[in-house]
């Protein structure tokens, strides 16, 4: 598992992940990422700069373990950190990934 990049629960287990994403941003520029780690919820984002808090991103990416499926995700920025000299950016999916099978689990996750 990751090094801890956050000290809370979670609702979704966190899958690592070192795969380029896609973003569109509300100001119609598209940059590429880098995701530390994701879940149906959610991803972790590598960044040289922060994004603003709030806003809403378009993403595409694809999923570790050779998956050919393409994902178009919306999400929200809800949280930039300093981490050395680059940045974390965490965003919330609006919706779930559609995962076939779910990586819910009944109780919350320490991450």
């Amino acid at each position: 598992m990751a090094a801890q990049l956050f000290n809370e629960k979670r609702e979704y287990t966190r899958i690592e992940s070192n795969r380029l994403v896609s973003v569109k941003l509300e100001s119609g520029h598209t940059k590429r990422y880098v995701a530390i780690n994701y879940s149906i919820g959610g991803m972790a984002l590598h960044s040289q700069s922060p994004l603003p808090l709030g806003e809403f991103i378009d993403m595409n990416f694809r999923l570790n373990g050779g998956d050919r499926e393409v994902f178009d995700m919306t999400a929200e920025v809800i949280q930039n950190f300093k981490a050395g000299s680059t940045y974390i950016i965490r965003v919330k999916f609006v919706g779930l990934l559609p995962f076939e099978d779910s990586t819910r689990v009944d109780s919350k996750v320490l991450m």
